[in-house]
């Protein structure tokens, strides 16, 4: 019989079919389960991007976008959440975000003081603030509630 031999795989192609296979595994595991999750060490700041969003929703006189609209914070140790563009240019001006003089947010009532649990949102619910939404900061995240009969509607 002759001496027959298989072709053999490179050292090189060896490396990099495993690479391959770990970049496979970590796209993969990004995209199903967050990114942030992954890669905890790479943080995003999105505070600029949140401020020129606040601007054109004041340039546009959109109340909705400016009062109402709820985004997520992230600067780097003062993350918050649901945060509105009347609240940061009225509680948190250190970001940037101008108050905007064509947009009225009157219907918009922000608790300045420190308030613990969601449920005691309805105490702020007088008469005076009928029919108006009350937002407060607890913990990290700003709640809101709209006032319908003295108490806070779901």
């Amino acid at each position: 019989m002759i001496n027959k031999r298989g072709q053999g795989l490179s050292v090189n192609a060896i490396i990099l079919i495993v690479l391959g296979i770990v970049v496979l595994v970590l796209m993969v595991l990004g995209f199903t389960i967050g990114w942030s999750k992954i890669l905890p060490f790479i943080s995003t700041n999105n505070a600029d991007t949140l401020v020129t969003a606040c601007s054109i929703a004041c340039s546009t006189s959109s109340q909705f976008d400016f009062c109402s609209v709820q985004r997520d914070l992230k600067a780097g140790d003062d993350d918050l959440n649901q945060v509105t563009c009347n609240y940061l240019a009225q509680e948190r001006t250190v970001f940037g975000v101008d108050p905007c003089t064509s947009i009225s947010c009157d219907n918009v009532v922000l608790i300045k003081e420190e308030v613990v649990a969601e449920d005691l949102l309805s105490n702020y619910c007088s008469t005076e603030n009928e029919g108006k939404v009350i937002q407060a900061l607890i913990g990290d995240t700003l709640k809101s509630c709209e006032c319908e009969n003295g108490a806070c509607a779901k």
